[in-house]
This record gives structure tokens, sequence and C-alpha cells, in this order.
């Protein structure tokens, strides 16, 4: 299992925006990934009362990523699991056994009772800008599609500013996004279902 701490500062763009930032960065070298992310939670959010985010995410293998908040940025613990246990996990609810299920256990939620909530895919394009990470997203879940900018960084202060630079650079509103992708897919999820 591997731990991070993941700093990054968020704005959600329009699609206008979205296409304005590309042809800002188009003659830069950039990295464009496909990924899709199952966030998992108990039938009543046990996780989310605790704060935590789970997910799976499916990109080149599988990879369940536990997030905690810390005073500045989240502690990521990550772990891979293989495509049979992805699979055994999606179709029969049988949750992968490791150093995230004993984590869960600690908090006295039985892993039994997790399960798929909401679904996102993302087309992420990623760049170094000024000694942080840019991301540039396009995400798809419950029927919607948003746009958003993220910047990662040593530290918030660090990544607000590159990020608010930026935005003003290339002529795009910054408004501090504080809810996640995980928040969103599943507010449209549920939407959904009701």
């Amino acid at each position: 299992m591997s731990t991070n701490i993941e700093i990054e500062v968020k704005t959600l763009i329009t699609k206008k925006e979205y296409e304005k930032v590309l042809e800002y960065f188009k003659d830069i070298k950039k990295e464009e990934i496909d990924q899709t992310n199952y966030y998992i939670d108990t039938k009543d959010s046990e996780l989310r009362r605790h704060e935590i985010s789970l997910r799976i995410r499916k990109l080149n293998g599988f990879v369940m990523t536990l997030k905690t908040p810390l005073s500045e940025g989240l502690l990521e613990k990550s772990q891979l699991i293989s495509e049979h246990e992805f699979n055994e996990f999606i179709s029969k609810n049988i949750f992968p056994h490791g150093a995230i299920s004993e984590f869960i256990e600690r908090l006295y939620i039985d892993p039994t009772l997790l399960v798929p909530q909401a679904e996102l895919n993302t087309i992420r394009i990623s760049i170094p800008y000024e000694g942080c990470i840019l991301a540039i997203d396009k995400n798809t879940y419950a029927g919607k599609t948003d746009f958003e900018l993220e910047m990662e960084g040593s530290s918030l202060d660090k990544a607000r500013v590159l990020l608010e630079e930026l935005c003003e650079k290339i002529g795009v509103k910054f408004t501090e996004n504080r809810v996640s992708k995980q928040r969103r897919a599943l507010i449209a999820h549920n939407k959904l279902k009701a």
C-alpha cells in the first residue's frame, strides 16, 4: 500500500472555457489519459460521515484509494487490486482484502456493507506548470458532463495563486470549487434514482 498527501485547488469551468484552455496549451507537451472512478460507500454513507472517500480507479489496472482530510490537503492510501478482485466486488459485492479493508474495520465499519454508489469517467490532460501539475478534466457521470481545472502543488496557497493567475491570463473565471468529483457524481446519481 502506498501513502500520499494530495494538495490541490480546483475550479469548474464551462465547455467554452475548457476549449479556450486547450487552445492556450495547444503547443505544450501534455499527457492525456482516460480513467473511470467507481465511488464506494455503505448505503447509509458511513464513510462520508467519517469524512472519508473511497474509490476504485480503472486506469491501466485497478487502484483502490481511500482519502481522509488533513489540516492541508488529503491523506491518500492506495492499494493495487486485480481485475478479478474488481469484478468480484462490482458483480458479487466481495470487498478486496488488504490494508484498506483493515483500516475500514478499525473504524467499526463492515467492509461487506460497502457498495459501488456512482461511476465517473474523466478524460484528463496533465501539464507540468510552474513546479506544479495542472490537470484539465472533462468529467462524465449520470448523464452529465462538466469541466474542471485542478492545480496540484506543495501547498494550498501556491496552488491557488498559480491557478488564479493562470485563469486570469487565459480569461477564464476562477471560483474555487470545494465539491469533489465524488460528491458531484453521487448527487447526480441519487437524482437519477429519485
